[in-house]
């Protein structure tokens, strides 16, 4: 009989998200072949299923897709753990739902959840989460999507960060001087830069007319406090506020941020130059709190 450790009964609850003690048992009636543990664990959470629903679905994956450059979604799909979340069906599921939204051009979940599946024809979306479900034994939630389309002059770029295990992306459209212009690959290739600098530096709004007039009161009033705890002059503080709000504009709206290719100039001048505009965008980040959040009038939270 193979040693349990600690270290592998970690393991294997953070590769499957299940509890101690049933990991612990998985690995004492697998004699600590992984493989056999975790096939372990899904029959025992399958035998459970009926309780699977009190369980909170914040993992995840981010899918997009882009349809011939004219359509494309962006979709949160949530699952109970991350285990599932990183497996071949569930990351399957979230592109096909991705696909389905980019090419019925839906505009919510209630109503995409009826579509015929084009994935699987003779079933509706529900039905085929359902299917997943099945066959994953966890809860599966559609938290939300974004439909984009764009005309001849419009680029959707997207990027989704691998690295983060699909949990983090961008969809963005931007606009070129002609139907020739977005097509070229410096077009694309500058709209793919932008989705990933939004990725990086998750700018709030697109440019300073997006920042609402509480939100910039509010900036202010806390600059004025902050110099006058900081016992600056009084005869400096219009300055000092002038500068925090400048300073809250160059990290929260996308144009003036500092270019990351070359922080010496700003995502506005780089756009100019390029003779192309970023219509708006969409940042999705799996588990983040979404309520009041407005990135250019790109993101909302659609039921659940």
């Amino acid at each position: 009989m193979a040693e349990i450790t600690a270290k592998m009964v970690m393991e294997l609850r953070e590769r499957t998200g299940a509890a101690m003690m049933l990991c612990k048992e998985a690995l004492k009636e697998s004699d600590a072949d992984f493989d056999k543990a975790i096939a372990y664990i899904r029959v025992k959470m399958g035998n459970k299923a009926q309780d699977r629903g009190e369980r909170v679905a914040g993992e995840g994956v981010i899918a997009i897709a882009v349809v011939d450059n004219q359509d494309a979604a962006i979709v949160e799909l949530n699952s109970e753990t991350d285990f599932v979340a990183r497996s071949a069906d569930f990351k399957n599921l979230a592109t096909e739902i991705a696909e389905q939204v980019a090419r019925t051009k839906g505009h919510s979940i209630e109503t995409v959840m009826t579509q015929d599946s084009l994935a699987l024809p003779g079933t509706t979306v529900a039905e085929r989460i359902n299917s997943v479900f099945t066959k994953l034994r966890e809860s599966i939630v559609l938290k939300r999507f974004e439909f984009i389309s764009t005309d001849a002059n419009g680029v959707l770029a997207a990027y989704v960060h691998v690295p983060a295990s699909d949990k983090l992306g961008v969809l963005v459209e931007v606009e070129a001087g002609s139907p020739e212009a977005a097509q070229s690959e410096a077009v694309q290739s500058l709209a793919r830069e932008i989705a990933m600098q939004i990725a990086a530096t998750n700018p709030r709004f697109l440019m300073r007319e997006d920042v609402s007039a509480a939100v910039l009161a509010s900036e202010q009033s806390i600059a004025l406090e902050t110099a006058k705890n900081e016992g600056k002059p009084e005869g400096a503080f219009p300055k000092i506020v002038e500068g925090r709000v400048r300073k809250f504009y160059e990290e929260n709206c996308l144009v003036d941020q500092a270019w990351l290719r070359d922080p010496k100039k700003s995502v506005a001048q780089v756009l100019k130059e390029s003779g192309v505009t970023v219509k708006r965008f969409v940042r999705y980040a799996v588990g983040e709190n979404i309520t009041g959040v407005s990135t250019s009038g790109a993101i909302k939270e659609t039921a659940e």
